[in-house]
């Protein structure tokens, strides 16, 4: 499955959401450690939901994004 990952610069910390799973949301110091811990979070939400991606993807504030990238996630 893909998922994209926007990472967005915030107060302190760079934020890492991922677009087609609104619930997912993290933080790190670098773009290595959002990426990381986006990876972290996702495993713990397909572990504790019985959510079914749909392509209606919402629409998030695009204002600070630093980088989006592709995911490959298993």
């Amino acid at each position: 499955m893909k998922l994209t990952v926007i990472i967005s610069r915030g107060d302190e910390m760079l934020i890492g959401q991922v677009q087609e799973v609104p619930g997912v949301i993290t933080q790190g110091e670098n773009v290595e450690e959002v990426m990381e811990n986006i990876q972290d979070a996702l495993e713990l939400y397909f572990q504790d939901s019985d959510v079914i991606l749909e392509n209606n993807i919402p629409l998030i504030d695009l204002q600070n994004v630093v980088l989006t990238q592709e995911l490959e996630f298993a």
